[in-house]
């Protein structure tokens, strides 16, 4: 699965390498709107969005593989955004190189026409460059967010498991301190079953005694 997506990259990459040379192309083409080299312009235009098109949907087929994956989906789900991105913003390229269309009207217009629209693409550069920036920002925002989440969340299941070992200690040492009394109670038993048999002994043989004794007498009386 991994493969057909690098696959899926290499194609990926070899599509923005000929749009990328068709907008320098067509940046590159100038002339009036019905001119020949406006012809070649709209050759130009033709073929990169062609091009656009089937980077989309290789961007599509692309991101229904990813969603497959088992293993490394965050890895290639960044991949596949970083690629839309590039796209959108080869898509504002274009725009701004087809302006070059409008832009031959300097050759009629003079010098004031074409500082307009230096003017006006600097404007859309800078735009540009502030949309990607706010992204970044609220892209970074956002990421703050979910580690400051995730972080919280880290710390209390930190916490309840710090309170579960603490609890599991307590009951051992309860544990503990319930077996160790047991230990003295059957001790205790033991040292008092020792005395009473030895007690048992000793009163036994008393009375072996005893017995002996009177049938010592016993037997002189009637000798």
């Amino acid at each position: 699965m991994a493969s057909l997506i690098e696959t899926y990259e290499q194609q990926y990459a070899t599509l923005t390498a000929e749009i990328t040379h068709n907008i320098n192309n067509i940046s590159s083409t100038r002339g009036a709107i019905y001119s020949s080299c406006n012809t070649e312009k709209q050759k130009y235009v033709r073929q990169v969005e062609k091009l656009f098109d089937e980077a989309k949907e290789l961007l599509e087929q692309m991101d229904l593989e990813v969603k497959d994956l088992t293993t490394d989906r965050q890895k290639y789900r960044t991949r596949v955004k970083s690629y839309q991105v590039e796209l959108t913003k080869l898509e504002t390229d274009v725009r701004r190189a087809k302006l070059g269309i409008d832009s031959s009207r300097d050759e009629l217009l003079g010098d004031d026409t074409h500082d307009s629209e230096d003017q006006r693409r600097r404007l859309l550069d800078n735009t540009e460059m502030l949309d990607r920036a706010t992204r970044r920002i609220e892209h970074g925002y956002k990421v703050t967010l979910e580690t400051e989440q995730i972080g919280a969340q880290v710390i209390e299941d930190l916490s309840n498991q710090r309170e579960s070992i603490q609890r599991s200690r307590s009951r051992l040492g309860e544990m503990n301190a319930n077996l160790g009394k047991s230990s003295r109670l059957l001790s205790g038993m033991m040292k008092r079953i020792i005395q009473n048999r030895i007690l048992l002994l000793g009163i036994g043989l008393i009375l072996l005694i005893v017995i002996v004794v009177a049938i010592y007498f016993m037997v002189r009386d009637n000798s």
